[in-house]
């Protein structure tokens, strides 16, 4: 177990001028602290979100940041900072985004993508204009797709680091032909509220970490990391439309019992893991890492840990592709 102050120590020093963060959901909450702490110490820091608005706001300070840092340094920034803006929310989206970054990134690639879009589950089913659950569909298949895509067309270098809820599936048997409940619903077997809550993110969590598994055993020179942050001060509750009264109390304990979203906080976690020399130390190849905040390592949520159902998962995923 360690604690995010520990690890602001242990990363003071690293410098990572030269390097290439990819962040997905980086113009807010997390996605956008993870993209300040990479900034600070040297990093180009690319963006894929949705808004331009709030993209341009992460930018200035992501410039500022960089100019710290080459001041502490004594040098010259040499940082570049960048906005895909992508609809994450369909397939094509994902698809175009990534094919976007890949030409951009030529053969120098990206060393690490990070993915923080999405968030917490509500209980309700609704789909797209592609007939996929709204939330699975962010959640879960632009985190596999955008990573697919850039791995498969050797354009991540490093790793990959989804930030979601590794190891909590359960036993429960998963159908493949619905991930998303959606065929649930149609059918009437779906209780939304708080059950639905638990089923969705307990399915989001055995998928992510099949995925990821199946990934790392492809491709055994990256890293793949799923990660959970715990309890982050963001406004992640209000974005994915929770209640009202939930929303009001995250925003009252997230200042008292939350960590941070960015340098000095839950941005240290993932910082430490892929640009942190003894950190990197720590993550295998060839299987996936599953963390907690806390760095404790967790197993592979149980009804995934059978091959072929990763692999019935892994095919099911790859055809809305």
């Amino acid at each position: 177990m360690v604690s995010l102050s520990t690890l602001t120590s242990k990363n003071a020093s690293v410098d990572t001028t030269g390097q290439r963060a990819l962040i997905s959901g980086g113009t807010q909450g997390i996605g956008a602290g993870i993209a300040l702490r990479f900034a600070l110490s040297g990093a180009s820091v690319w963006l894929v979100g949705r808004n331009e608005n709030k993209a341009n706001e992460v930018l200035i300070q992501l410039r500022a940041a960089s100019a710290e840092a080459a001041r502490r340094a004594s040098s010259k920034s040499t940082a570049e900072h960048q906005f895909f803006q992508a609809d994450l929310s369909s397939t094509a989206g994902v698809k175009k985004a990534a094919s976007e970054i890949s030409s951009k990134a030529g053969r120098g690639g990206v060393d690490y993508l990070i993915e923080t879009q999405g968030g917490p589950p509500h209980g309700a089913v609704e789909t797209n204009a592609e007939g996929v659950e709204k939330q699975f569909a962010v959640q879960v298949l632009s985190r596999v797709g955008l990573a697919k895509e850039l791995v498969e067309s050797g354009t991540i270098k490093r790793g990959v680091f989804m930030v979601a809820a590794p190891g909590q599936g359960g036993k429960a048997a998963i159908d493949v032909d619905d991930l998303d409940f959606v065929k649930a619903k149609a059918a009437g077997k779906w209780w939304s509220g708080p059950i639905g809550l638990i089923k969705k993110g307990s399915m989001a969590s055995s998928v992510l970490d099949a995925a990821n598994q199946h990934l790392a055993e492809q491709h055994p020179t990256l890293t793949f990391t799923h990660a959970f942050p715990g309890f982050v001060a963001t406004e992640a509750l209000g974005n994915q439309g929770h209640s009202s009264l939930l929303v009001l109390a995250g925003k009252i304990a997230g200042p008292i019992i939350g960590s941070k979203a960015g340098p000095g906080g839950y941005a240290e976690l993932p910082f430490y893991l892929l640009a942190n020399p003894e950190g990197q130390r720590y993550l295998e190849t060839g299987n996936a890492n599953l963390v907690d905040n806390k760095l404790n390592k967790l197993p592979l949520s149980k009804n995934v840990q059978d091959k072929t159902v990763r692999q019935q998962i892994w095919t099911k995923l790859t055809s809305y592709f």
